[in-house]
């Protein structure tokens, strides 16, 4: 069995089963897989305030998705590993609901920083957080599939690629604890942000 031939399959069933039946089905897939992520940052900005107990396992979590998407993701795969580009509408037989400027596909950025993030905060013992987390990962990343943006492999890569970021952070955490996250609480804490 060719996995990359199965891989593009499942694509290409997932976007012709969903999209092109309903306009406002189409709508909240491109919502959902490309907008959606731009609610991260305010997420993690919000819950750093309003949890300061969970200050710790939180930014332990934004190290993790740091480490995964910048060495892993951007610099290691596609330079060393498979520079895979992105589904070819045309090519493939994909209906085109957004258009998404080519580049490479794999490992799926999107997938690593949200798994990431969430892997982290299980592994740092938020698992409320984490539950939240893996619902709002699934909200963006399988739209990315359906719509044509990522095949499911990409989603597996980024899974894996989060997975490495966060045993790289848990392995050194009390490193970044005590030289990165505790000075810089105290600091805020005299300006009056934390």
């Amino acid at each position: 069995m060719d996995i990359l031939a199965t891989d593009q399959n499942v694509l290409v069933w997932m976007n012709n089963f969903i999209i092109g039946k309903s306009v406002a089905v189409d709508t909240v897939m491109v919502f959902l897989g490309v907008y959606f992520i731009y609610a991260l940052p305010v997420i993690m900005v919000t819950l750093w305030f309003i949890y300061p107990k969970k200050r710790v396992p939180l930014t332990l979590s934004f190290f993790a998705c740091l480490v995964s998407w910048l060495l892993i993701t951007k610099l290691f795969v596609p330079n060393f590993v498979w520079f895979r580009p992105r589904p070819d509408f045309g090519l493939i037989g994909l209906k085109e609901v957004f258009f998404y400027r080519p580049s490479y596909s794999f490992p799926s950025d999107h997938a690593t920083a949200l798994f990431a993030i969430t892997f982290g905060l299980y592994a740092f013992k938020w698992k409320k957080a984490g539950n939240w987390f893996l619902l709002y990962t699934v909200l963006v990343l399988v739209p990315r599939v359906i719509i044509g943006i990522h095949f499911p492999l990409d989603i597996l890569g980024g899974m894996i690629s989060g997975a490495l970021g966060v045993l790289l952070i848990y392995l050194t955490q009390n490193f970044w604890t005590k030289k990165v996250i505790k000075p810089v609480e105290a600091l805020l804490r005299k300006v009056y942000l934390a």
